[in-house]
């Protein structure tokens, strides 16, 4: 705090000098002037009555203890009542002043952030941005008990942080990330920083964001938004970083709901956020498309659909757009006639790509009435219009912030989600099936509980010493620690053993330490697994139907439950016994 006191003091040194003056020239009269006895006060007497006068307490004590004040020692305290409380108005008021100046304000917010995020002993992720995006990431990052630390350069968006009520409160400064000191107070070389996440909407912020990172602290995971080739491009040049293009990932996802429509809700279900309501499948039509708008987000379809040998026709209403594609359509796609050149009536789906979410409505508005049974694709740029595009019935809605936040959720939560949805990305449509088949069996309305666990010491310590002495196997995993009979609603995705990857493991297959386990299920199957896997004495039981309580009660209660078995036991066999015997004496010639 050594800034804000030096601030504090600088501010307040015409009052505090002015107090002391007043305070001296008082003393100093006091211990000068004669009392009645002749003799004046000493310098802590004088100290000692200027100082409860002062604060207007009174002064009673000196005048009854003492002899009566003189006339000359009278008017000198009435001087002095009058001079010490003006001063003090004087210093009370800079204070209150200085207290409500903005620039001290947050001068003191900022070293209370700073000492909080000193104080922070858990992993922990910078937010550089809390805007649509930011704010549903961090939301979901609370929801999954994963402390964020946010910079925004916005004091409302940071207030509105402030007030938010999350189980996993983040910590928040209204300052710009693009400042390497900013990133430093943030905590980016903090031993628990794990990494930084830039989503400013400036793609040059972005970009010094990680080059500030790679600097400061290399060994923190960056994962950053980029609209541009070139910043794309430029970011992933140097160290480990992750960048997302929300125009490219959208178009990826669009292009492989036409091809593979059971990878395209398995990759919504796999990045959905905590409570999201779980996407029911549906299948996208193959065919003829019609794509309005040919800025980023209409070239990065264009270009996905034709990857994937998709029929596509544009509609550009600006004519100074380069590289156009031979034979689109010039002209305003809100407008019948436009659509009409770009053959509305024989495509099986539209996408409405530009801007203006006005204009994408008036779209697919117009395109529905030429063609009843066409498939409605929207772009929506603004949070603000989500009731208008609700009831526009639209079948699919792109929003920036929420491809962003969904894949950058899924990339920090689960970083094995990354590895196995790029390789399911390969699956042909039968076994992609299969695949979402088996998810259904272990979700319920909700998106699923994706997780990953490391068989170590650290988050498996019951199951990683077993293992290096008798032989698991995948399907014990997923034995329900309450009833061993009972199996999880849970399953397998991915097994990543050193550089190896192992897509769906199958249930007899070894598990070693250090391998890496992708799962999905509810989330009550994740407790019951982390207890099953740290536990040694429930692990135990899982393995070998054994139970063997720890501490002298349960082992108590264990030994009366096997003695009541056990005289239960004795007390049927005794009785079929008797049953038999009665049998062989009634034994007649009959």
């Amino acid at each position: 705090m050594p800034n804000l006191v030096y601030i504090l003091f600088r501010r307040l040194r015409s009052p505090l000098i002015a107090l002391i003056v007043v305070y001296a020239i008082f003393i100093l009269g006091f211990v000068l002037i004669p009392g009645a006895n002749g003799n004046p006060m000493s310098f802590f007497d004088a100290f000692y009555f200027v100082s409860f006068m002062g604060t207007t307490i009174g002064f009673g004590e000196i005048s009854a203890s003492e002899l009566p004040f003189t006339y000359p020692q009278r008017a000198w305290t009435l001087l002095a009542i009058y001079a010490t409380v003006i001063t003090w108005l004087y210093g009370i008021g800079s204070l209150l002043s200085i207290l409500q100046d903005p620039a001290f304000r947050r001068l003191m917010r900022r070293n209370k952030f700073i000492a909080n995020v000193l104080e922070i002993r858990e992993p922990f992720y910078i937010i550089c941005g809390y805007g649509e995006t930011g704010k549903q990431l961090v939301h979901a990052l609370a929801e999954e008990g994963i402390r964020s630390v946010v910079i925004d350069p916005n004091e409302d968006r940071i207030n509105e942080l402030e007030l938010a009520d999350l189980g996993m409160q983040p910590l928040g400064i209204v300052d710009d990330a693009a400042r390497s000191e900013v990133l430093k107070n943030a905590g980016v070389t903090h031993d628990w920083c794990r990494g930084v996440v830039s989503l400013a909407s400036d793609d040059n912020v972005n970009l010094t964001v990680a080059i500030a990172v790679q600097l400061l602290n290399p060994k923190a995971r960056l994962i950053a938004r980029a609209e541009s080739p070139e910043t794309e491009n430029n970011i992933l040049s140097f160290g480990a970083n992750e960048v997302i293009n929300p125009f490219e990932t959208f178009a990826e996802r669009l292009a492989l709901a036409i091809r593979v429509p059971s990878l395209f809700i398995l990759f919504e279900w796999m990045s959905g956020v905590p409570g999201e309501s779980l996407v029911k499948p549906f299948f996208i039509p193959k065919g003829y498309w019609v794509c309005c708008g040919f800025g980023r987000f209409g070239q990065a379809i264009y270009s996905h659909l034709t990857d994937a040998d998709i029929n596509v026709n544009v509609i550009e209403a600006d004519p100074s757009i380069r590289d156009v594609p031979s034979g689109s359509v010039l002209g305003r796609p809100t407008e019948a006639s436009s659509l009409k050149k770009a053959g509305i009536k024989d495509a099986v789906g539209i996408i409405a790509g530009t801007d203006n979410d006005a204009d994408n409505l008036s779209t697919v508005m117009t395109a529905l009435e030429m063609n009843k049974e066409i498939f409605l694709v929207a772009r929506q740029s603004r949070n603000q219009n989500d009731a208008i595009f609700q009831a526009a019935n639209i079948d699919l809605i792109m929003q920036r912030g929420d491809v962003i936040a969904h894949k950058i959720f899924a990339l920090i939560r689960t970083p094995l989600l990354g590895d196995f949805l790029r390789i399911a990305s390969r699956f042909k449509e039968e076994k992609a099936n299969v695949l979402v088949s088996r998810v259904i069996g272990v979700v319920d309305e909700e998106s699923p509980k994706v997780w990953e666990f490391v068989i170590d010491e650290a988050h498996a310590p019951a199951l990683a010493e077993l293992v290096e002495q008798q032989q698991v196997i995948v399907a014990d995993l997923f034995k329900d620690p309450r009833d061993r009979s009972q199996n999880l609603m849970a399953m397998p995705l991915f097994l990543k053993r050193g550089k190896g990857n192992v897509m769906l493991p199958e249930d007899n297959r070894l598990l070693h330490k250090g391998d890496r386990l992708l799962m999905c299920g509810s989330t009550l199957s994740r407790s019951l697994m982390q207890w099953t896997t740290r536990n040694s004495k429930v692990l135990e039981y899982v393995l070998t139907g054994e139970e063997n309580p720890q501490g002298y009660i349960w082992n108590w209660i264990n030994r009366v439950r096997k003695e009541k078995r056990a005289s239960t036991s004795r007390d049927v066999i005794d009785e079929i016994e008797e049953v038999f015997e009665k049998l062989d004496s009634d034994k007649s010639p009959k």
